[in-house]
């Protein structure tokens, strides 16, 4: 298993049942920037300083995990080596099982580098990233319900993710379906698609750096 890992092109690394590094191949440490002897025993917050404000739903997700036995997709935006350069990453984690039967979790690292955003959970066609807003049609808060939407995210986790309730998020749905003159969610996204607006990331998902999507 280590033969395939070190032949990723993913980076690939395991944690223990309490968020502890246990393994990572090369591109794993390279995400990460440190050198291997370096990460065991590591958590997330330990090796991204930057993290230390989403630790804590990085550590609640890994216990769901690890409960239901179900996958895990989040992004994580950040300026990963303190240089002023933000990068984007999806993060996939699964249950696992360590070779003295304890559970762990295994993670993938993909760089997002000339993507959609939105191919986070559909495949579409790629572009690079943009940080700034493509259209002032929309508010910020509009444009964060958008991208959520166009990556097919439910309205559940939507308004958990926003930390918005359920009538407020369907509020903003609706004047963004008025704003483009469209008469539902649907065909918002389908004009939000034909604009090339799924690869814009709002602010709040740069200040928060780690998302949940799934």
């Amino acid at each position: 298993m280590e033969f395939y890992f070190d032949k990723s092109l993913f980076g690939w690394a395991i944690k223990d049942a309490r968020s502890r590094y246990v393994y990572a191949n090369d591109l794993a440490c390279r995400y990460f920037r440190v050198k291997k002897s370096a990460l065991t025993g590591c958590t997330d917050a330990d090796l991204i300083p930057a993290l230390n404000h989403a630790c804590k739903y990085i550590l609640q997700d890994d216990r769901k995990i690890l409960s239901t036995h179900k996958m895990s997709i989040a992004l994580k935006i950040f300026d990963y080596g303190g240089k002023g350069k933000i990068s984007a990453y999806r993060v996939e984690k699964r249950p696992w099982t360590l070779p003295d039967s304890s559970p762990a979790i295994i993670c993938t690292y993909i760089e997002l580098t000339n993507v959609y955003l939105s191919t986070f959970l559909n495949q579409h066609d790629r572009r690079p990233l943009v940080f700034t807003q493509p259209s002032t049609l929309f508010t910020d808060r509009e444009w964060e319900v958008i991208l959520l939407l166009l990556c097919g995210v439910k309205r559940k986790v939507m308004a958990t993710t926003l930390g918005i309730s359920g009538l407020t998020l369907r509020n903003r749905i609706s004047r963004c379906c008025e704003k483009a003159g469209v008469v539902n969610q649907s065909v918002l996204t389908e004009h939000c698609f034909a604009n090339g607006w799924d690869n814009y990331v709002p602010p709040f998902f740069l200040k928060q750096g780690y998302v949940s999507l799934c």
